[in-house]
């Protein structure tokens, strides 16, 4: 059972991914209950990831294991970001993965198991897939991560989850290697979902940037989340962030710069960037090379639309920097289709001088469905047209 689920455009496509591989999902008031003979069955026709990251790579390590070949659907975009590292973890495995337009199609071959090696400075989502696979696996599976991995919170998360099934993930120190023996199952589990951080973290940049109070409701105060990073870098910058019985109090008075590396809670860029917009001096944005492969390349994209807007933000190798306060105008901007991009332009647009508008905005839908209906609700105009 899945209590307080998020329904959102990429919970759609994994829901959708989970039921084409053979398990019952039911939505119900309570929340969604999950059914499964324990091991994925193949698909009656091919299965459509949309533009989720999470989707296509997870489903791909789990289709190796059936003995016919699996056909994945993703937008283009989400066919141009990086997912060569992982289709040589799945060839060191024998399995041969091909990429034909739009589709990915993970050839029948019944992995095996074994030793695989990858980059961890590309995607932790690789790394996470195929674990989730490890048990499955007659032989288990040993990763090997050959690059120091970034966004270890996530795998963190998921070896957390796979152990609230029973399932156990061998890790050293530093993650550089993983181990999942054949001789354990899954066993149900129930989940309650708390507050996303990484969705919070625009309505408490909101408070920060206008100065003012808010209160967030549903975030857990002791949690493994890799984006809860945003009350410290808040903290750095002059914001208060303080526990209650009323939620997460943010309070803000002027900004100031700081330097921050994200290398471990990329998402958090772009709202950072805006942060840096209204804080004095220099905030530099290091650890984020990764962002230019998300759902846009979103150091170009936050840097070229804060700009249009008279920010002055400049791109570096693996970062950004802002000098601020920056005094941004009115305006159109693009969201490159990327929900992360429009969110933050909507924070930014709170202190800009004139009205702003937003292209594509409804591509909030991909993560954050209510972003706007809860930027109506702290007083914030917010139309369509």
């Amino acid at each position: 059972m899945i209590r307080n689920p998020l329904m959102c455009d990429d919970t759609r496509a994994t829901a959708n991914a989970v039921s084409a591989l053979g398990a019952k999902l039911d939505y119900g008031a309570e929340g969604w209950r999950v059914e499964s003979a324990g091991k994925p069955t193949q698909p009656k026709t091919s299965i459509d990831c949309r533009e989720s990251g999470v989707t296509l790579r997870f489903t791909i390590p789990i289709s190796s294991i059936l003995s016919a070949d699996v056909v994945l659907r993703a937008s283009e975009r989400l066919i141009q970001r990086p997912l060569q590292p992982l289709i040589e973890a799945m060839n060191q495995l024998g399995i041969r993965i091909d990429i034909k337009g739009i589709e990915v199609i993970v050839h029948a071959a019944s992995a095996e198991g074994g030793k695989v090696q990858l980059p961890g400075n590309v995607s932790s989502q690789f790394i996470s897939g195929l674990l989730l696979v490890g048990p499955l696996l007659a032989k288990g599976l040993e990763v090997r991560v050959t690059t120091p991995l970034e966004s270890k919170g996530y795998v963190s998360l998921t070896i957390d989850v796979m152990k609230q099934h029973s399932v156990v993930v061998e890790s050293s120190a530093d993650m550089s290697r993983l181990r999942v023996t054949s001789d354990q199952t899954y066993r149900p589990a129930e989940h309650i979902i708390p507050g996303d951080y990484s969705s919070a973290a625009f309505l408490m940049s909101a408070a920060a940037v206008t100065g003012s109070e808010m209160s967030v409701l549903g975030l857990s105060q002791e949690t493994d989340d890799p984006d809860s990073a945003i009350l410290p870098i808040l903290s750095r910058m002059g914001a208060t962030t303080a526990f209650s019985s009323d939620g997460l109090k943010v309070e803000a008075q002027q900004l100031k710069a700081a330097k921050v590396n994200i290398s471990d809670c990329p998402d958090l860029g772009p709202i950072i960037t805006v942060l840096g917009c209204s804080a004095e001096g220099e905030t530099e944005i290091t650890g984020a090379a990764r962002l230019r492969y998300k759902e846009s390349d979103r150091l170009a994209a936050i840097a070229s639309e804060l700009n249009t807007l008279g920010a002055r933000v400049m791109e570096t190798d693996r970062g950004l920097l802002v000098s601020g306060p920056c005094h941004l105008s009115g305006g159109g901007v693009e969201s490159h289709v990327d929900h992360r991009i429009a969110m933050a332009l909507a924070v930014a647009a709170l202190t800009a001088r004139g009205d702003i508008t937003i292209q594509d905005a409804q591509c909030v839908n991909k993560s954050y469905p209510r972003f706007f209906d809860d930027m109506r609700a702290l007083g914030v105009e917010a139309s369509e047209r």
